[in-house]
C-alpha cells in the first residue's frame, strides 16, 4: 500500500517527480534551485561517466539508457528531458552524438533552446564556458550556430543524396531495366519536416505523428529510419 501511495505521489506531483530521478534522490528543496544533470549514451558509457566524476558529478545526477537503447525513444532520456529538466537547469553530454545522429540532435537542441535548458558539450569548448552576468546571451548565440550548422550540413547532404539519385535514374533510363524500375516512389507530406522533428524530440508520439502526415505505420517507420540516416530525398 505504501508503494502505491509513493507512486500516486510522483505521478501526481511534478516537485516530486524532479527530486526523485530514476530511482536515485536529488535534493532539490530550493524551488528556484538551478540543477546540471549529466546525460551518457550507450557509446562507451564507462568513459563518459568517468569524465563527469572528474567534473565534479554525483552518481545521481548521471542518467545512462541500457545498451539495447534505441533512438529516437531512448525511455530514460526521455524522462530526464520531460520530467526532470526545468527552465534554467544545465544537461551536460560528451558530445553531441549523445542526442543521436544530426538529424535527431538538431531538435533536441532547438527543444533545450527554447525551453531555456542549457546544453554543455565537452568536444565543444565554446558551450562549455560560463558566461558573466548580463552576457547570458553569448551562449544563445553559440548554440544557435550549432542549430544553423546542422541545418546547413542536413540540406547539404540531402541535396548530394539527390544529385545522385538523379544521375542514378538518367543511367537507367539509358537502359533496358528502366521499363521494370521499382514501385512509383512515395510523395511526402508538406508537414513531413516539422512532424519528424517533433516526434524525435518525443514531443508527440509515433502514433500522433502518422495521424497528423496520414501515413500507415510500415511507411511511416520506413521512410523514419531513412530520414535518421540521412537517406531521405525532401
Amino acid at each position: 500500500m505504501a508503494g502505491w501511495v509513493l507512486y500516486n505521489t510522483y505521478l501526481q506531483n511534478p516537485e516530486y517527480r524532479r527530486s526523485h530521478i530514476l530511482g536515485g534522490f536529488i535534493s532539490n528543496n530550493l524551488k528556484n534551485e538551478r540543477n546540471t544533470y549529466y546525460y551518457a549514451d550507450v557509446n562507451n558509457t564507462a568513459g563518459q561517466i568517468e569524465k563527469f566524476h572528474v567534473m565534479g558529478a554525483e552518481d545521481n545526477q548521471i542518467i545512462t539508457d541500457p545498451v539495447h537503447a534505441r533512438l529516437p525513444r531512448r525511455e530514460n532520456y526521455q524522462k530526464l528531458k520531460n520530467e526532470i529538466l526545468q527552465p534554467g537547469d544545465t544537461l551536460v553530454i560528451c558530445s553531441l552524438s549523445a542526442l543521436g545522429s544530426k538529424y535527431a540532435a538538431r531538435p533536441e537542441l532547438i527543444y533545450c533552446r527554447d525551453h531555456h535548458i542549457r546544453v554543455k558539450i565537452l568536444d565543444m569548448p565554446a558551450t562549455m564556458e560560463d558566461f558573466p552576468e548580463g552576457l547570458e546571451n553569448v551562449y544563445d548565440t553559440v548554440i544557435g550556430a550549432i542549430i544553423q550548422t546542422l541545418t546547413t550540413v542536413i540540406k547539404q547532404e540531402q541535396l548530394r543524396i539527390k544529385r545522385q539519385q538523379r544521375r542514378g535514374i538518367e543511367t537507367l533510363k539509358e537502359s533496358t531495366a528502366w521499363e521494370d524500375y521499382g514501385r512509383p516512389a512515395i510523395t511526402l507530406p508538406d508537414n513531413y519536416i516539422e512532424v519528424m522533428d517533433r516526434w524525435l524530440a518525443g514531443n508527440i508520439t509515433a502514433n500522433a505523428a502518422m495521424g497528423l502526415m496520414g501515413l500507415r505505420r510500415t511507411t511511416f517507420y520506413k521512410l523514419a529510419k531513412l530520414y535518421k540516416e540521412g537517406e531521405l530525398v525532401l
